[in-house]
């Protein structure tokens, strides 16, 4: 298949075409080479021909010098336009990398445990009071319900196929483990999913998995179910 990627310069990205590059074409799409994807033209032409698209593009977490306008912007409008461009691309399969920062898993925000994907989102339960977080630690959890509600649009309505993979914290180098409030994830449990959301021949007009490895307060089954995912 030929395989669009944004972000395709990241860690994830790279781990990612050093993984499935033998077995499928990869068409990269990365900011460091000076394609944007709030540049809607470009990417659009980009994806033409493409089976399946990898949004990985997005600012990955809380910071500072990031304001709630620079969320919206990457992680929000640019998602919308990857799901755009690949609906008038008629690609089938859009794989999206969310995370748990879906469920409010920041510092100083609190989230339901254990996590599942039937979860209230943080707007549907945080009270003022609950919070002692910093604006970027709310601001980036938010935008990833935003992207996902977007995404939800375009599934829900069949007019592409959505798998959206909440992915927990992964580490910044290779064997490097992150933890978050005791979750983590391994890159090659992160990629294990990806390659089995590219290869699965289940349709999922709209599916979003939680993606961690298997620790406390995180229920992967659905994604072990319906993904076949097996974390190591």
């Amino acid at each position: 298949m030929k395989i669009f990627i944004t972000g395709s310069s990241g860690y994830l990205g790279t781990q990612l075409i050093n993984l499935i590059s033998k077995e499928h074409e990869i068409v990269k799409y990365d900011l460091t080479e000076g394609q944007d994807i709030l540049d809607y033209d470009k990417l659009k032409s980009s994806m033409i021909g493409s089976d399946i698209v990898i949004h990985l593009v997005a600012i990955r977490g809380p910071d500072e010098n990031k304001t709630f306008s620079d969320y919206f912007k990457i992680n929000c409008q640019g998602t919308m336009n990857v799901a755009q461009a690949a609906v008038e691309n008629n690609v089938k399969r859009l794989i999206h990398a969310s995370s748990t920062g879906y469920y409010g898993v920041e510092n100083g925000v609190p989230f339901v445990k254990p996590i599942k994907e039937e979860n209230p989102v943080i707007t549907q339960h945080i009270k003022v009071d609950d919070l002692n977080c910093r604006d970027c630690d709310i601001g980036y959890s938010t935008s990833k319900v935003i992207a996902e509600q977007i995404l939800a649009n375009y599934g829900l309505t069949k007019k592409i196929e959505v798998i959206i993979l909440r992915f927990g914290p992964i580490g910044g180098k290779p064997g490097e483990v992150w933890s978050l409030d005791g979750i983590t994830l391994k890159i090659d449990n992160a990629l294990q999913a990806l390659k089995k959301a590219i290869e699965i021949d289940k349709k999922f007009w709209y599916e979003a998995f939680t993606i961690t490895d298997d620790v406390e307060n995180v229920n992967i089954s659905k994604a072990k179910e319906l993904l076949d995912y097996n974390p190591i």
